[in-house]
C-alpha cells in the first residue's frame, strides 16, 4: 500500500489547487518510459493498480498491463450495501488479504480519499475510503464497471439494497455466484421472474422480506437458497425444486406440509438433489400433536450415537454450517439408500397457544458400515 501515498497526494492536489503545479514540485513518474515504469510498479496490489489507473489515460493503459498478470475472472468482486456501500475485492491466491473500497461520510470532504489498514486474526483488510456525496449507488456502479473492465472479471456477489441494482446487474452480466436481496426490494412475482429469467445465480440466493400478497409455486433456480419471511413460499415451490440447500425462515408451512415433504422424499418422488432442508414455522397444534403430524405414515428408524453422519453442511463455497447435535435422532431411508436424518426443536407458548417449530432434514449417504449400539453387529442400509 506504500504506492498509494503519492497517488492520493496527487488526487488531493487536484482537488485543492486551482492553479497548475510547477513540474519541478513533483516527480514525473508517469513520464518514465513504459518498460522502466512497469519495473517500478510491477508489484502493486489490487487497490494500487485501480488507483493508478484513475490518474490518466496513460496510467490506465499501464495499469491494464499489470492487471493482465491476474488471470481472467480470478478477482473476487462483491458489492455490499446496508450501512456504508462497499466493494470487496480479494484474490484466491492471497485469501488472507481483503481490499475494500468504502464510501462514507465520516470525514470532511477535503480528507478524501484516504487509506487505512487493519488486521483481524489472520486477515489483513486494506481500505480505500471515498466520499459518499449522496450518490453512492451510482458511483459504485461506475466503479464496479471500471474494475470489471480493468481486471477482466465479473461481479461474484451482490447485495441488492435498491431496486435499480436489479436492472443494472442484469445488464452487466448474465451469471453471478451470489445474490442477496434486502427487505422490501422485491414487490412482485414478476420482479423475481425477471431476475431468474435474465440472471443465472450459480451458488447461493438469499432473499429477505417480500410483499405479503405474493405467492409463488415455481421453484427458485439456484442450488442453495435462504428465504427470510418465507410466508409466500408454498409447498409446490419446494416439492418441484431441484435445490440442494433450502432454508426457510418465518414460513407458513404446516406440520402436515412437512410430513408431505418427508413422504415424497422417502419415496424418492421429489427433492432428489436435496442435501439439507430447514423450516422455521409455527402452528396452533400442541407439541405432541405437531410431532405426530410431522412423522405420520413414515417408515422411521431410531438411531443413537455417532454413526458417521456429517456434522456440517455446505451452504455455499465459503460457508459451512454446523448442524444440531443429537444423541438420538430419527432417520428415513430413501429407496436409493440415501439417509434423511430428522431434527426438530419445538417450543410451546401456552399464553399464545402457539408452537414454534424449527425443523431440519439432512440427506446423506453412509460411507462406512453402521455399528449397532446394542449388539455391535455391523448393519448396512
Amino acid at each position: 500500500m506504500i504506492f498509494l501515498g503519492p497517488v492520493f497526494a496527487f488526487w488531493q492536489l487536484k482537488k485543492k489547487l486551482s492553479k497548475k503545479v510547477e513540474p519541478k514540485h513533483r516527480f514525473p513518474l508517469l513520464k518514465l518510459p513504459s518498460v522502466v515504469l512497469l519495473e517500478c510498479i510491477e508489484n502493486l496490489d489490487v487497490l494500487e493498480i485501480t488507483s493508478l489507473s484513475l490518474l490518466s489515460k496513460r496510467a490506465k493503459s499501464i495499469a491494464k498491463l499489470i492487471a493482465k498478470r491476474i488471470p481472467r475472472n480470478l478477482l473476487d468482486i462483491r458489492l455490499r450495501f446496508g450501512g456504508d456501500p462497499k466493494i470487496c475485492l480479494r484474490l484466491p491466491t492471497d485469501p488472507r488479504r481483503v481490499y475494500i473500497i468504502d464510501y462514507n461520510k465520516d470525514k470532511e470532504s477535503s480528507e478524501y480519499p484516504y487509506i487505512q489498514s487493519s488486521r483481524i486474526g489472520p486477515k489483513v483488510y486494506n481500505f480505500l475510503f471515498l466520499e459518499d456525496n449522496g450518490n453512492a449507488i451510482e458511483d459504485i456502479k461506475q466503479m464496479i464497471e471500471y474494475i470489471c473492465e480493468l481486471f477482466r472479471s465479473q461481479v461474484t456477489g451482490i447485495t441488492i439494497a435498491d431496486e435499480s441494482l436489479i436492472e443494472w446487474i442484469i445488464n452487466l452480466q448474465s451469471t453471478i455466484r451470489y445474490v442477496w436481496i434486502d427487505n422490501d426490494i422485491v414487490s412482485s412475482v414478476e420482479t423475481l421472474d425477471r431476475i431468474f429469467e435474465n440472471l443465472k445465480v450459480t451458488n447461493h440466493f438469499r432473499l429477505k422480506s417480500i410483499d405479503k400478497k405474493t405467492k409463488i409455486t415455481k421453484p427458485i433456480p439456484c442450488p442453495s437458497i435462504s428465504i427470510h419471511n418465507s410466508y409466500w413460499f408454498t409447498l409446490p415451490a419446494i416439492l418441484n425444486a431441484d435445490n440442494s440447500i433450502i432454508r426457510l425462515y418465518g414460513s407458513k408451512l404446516t406440520p402436515n406440509d412437512i410430513n408431505t415433504i418427508l413422504r415424497k422424499c422417502q419415496l424418492g418422488l421429489k427433492l432428489r438433489n436435496l442435501e439439507y432442508l430447514k423450516i422455521e414455522t409455527s402452528t396452533f397444534l400442541g407439541y405432541d400433536d405437531s410431532n405426530d403430524e410431522i412423522l405420520k405414515d413414515l417408515d422411521l428408524t431410531v438411531v443413537g450415537g455417532n454413526d458417521g453422519r456429517p456434522k456440517t453442511v455446505k451452504i455455499d463455497d465459503k460457508w459451512m454450517l454446523t448442524l444440531p447435535h443429537a444423541d438420538t435422532r430419527i432417520d428415513i431411508i430413501r429407496n436409493d439408500g440415501m439417509i434423511g436424518s430428522l431434527f426438530g426443536n419445538f417450543q410451546r407458548y401456552e399464553h399464545l397457544k402457539v408452537t414454534f417449530i424449527s425443523f431440519h432434514l439432512q440427506v446423506w449417504r453412509r460411507t462406512r458400515p453402521r455399528q449397532d449400539n446394542n449388539n455391535f453387529n455391523l448393519v448396512y442400509f
